[in-house]
C-alpha cells in the first residue's frame, strides 16, 4: 500500500490542506502520514527570534503532535492516519522524512509570496519541489484570485 505525506505548517492552512490530501489518499487507496517540523534555531537569522532551549523542545514536540492529532480526530472515520514530528530546518526534515519512509507521494502547501517576502523567507514548497524523489502536490493557501 502506498503511503501519502501531508506536510502541514499548523497554520490556519492546514485543516484544508489535509482535506486535501485525505480526498487524494481515499482515491489512491493509500495511507497517509500528517507531518510536521519543529524548527529548531534562529529563524531567519534575526536575534529578536532567539534560539528554541532545548528544555522547550519536547514540550514542543508534544505540542505539535497533539496538534496533529486533533486534525486526525476530525476523520474518524479514516483508521490509516498516522502522525509523525520531526525537529530541525522544515524543508530538510520534509524531504529527509518523505524520502526515508514509504510515501510515494507528498502533499504541502504553498503561502504564493513574491517580491521581498520571498527573497527574505525563501519557498519551502519551491525547494521540496525542485529537491524531492517522490512526486509532490502542491496545493495553494491562497486559493482566490489574485
Amino acid at each position: 500500500m502506498s503511503d501519502i505525506m501531508i506536510a502541514v505548517d499548523l497554520s490556519s492552512f492546514s485543516e484544508n490542506l489535509i482535506r486535501t490530501g485525505l480526498e487524494l489518499a481515499d482515491k489512491m487507496n493509500a495511507s497517509v502520514t500528517l507531518f510536521s517540523v519543529v524548527e529548531i534555531g534562529i529563524g531567519i537569522g534575526l536575534p529578536e527570534g532567539g534560539p528554541v532551549f532545548t528544555d522547550d523542545i519536547p514540550a514542543r514536540i508534544r505540542e505539535v503532535e497533539e496538534r496533529l492529532e486533533s486534525y486526525r480526530q476530525n476523520y474518524p472515520d479514516k483508521q490509516n492516519i498516522n502522525i509523525m514530528v520531526s525537529t530541525g530546518n522544515p524543508k530538510n526534515e520534509t524531504l529527509e522524512q518523505a524520502h526515508n519512509s514509504n510515501a510515494t507521494m507528498l502533499v504541502v502547501g504553498t503561502h504564493g509570496r513574491t517580491g521581498l517576502d520571498h527573497m527574505l523567507l525563501g519557498s519551502n514548497a519551491e525547494y521540496i519541489i525542485r529537491h524531492s524523489r517522490i512526486p509532490v502536490l502542491v496545493v495553494p493557501y491562497n486559493q482566490g484570485e489574485h
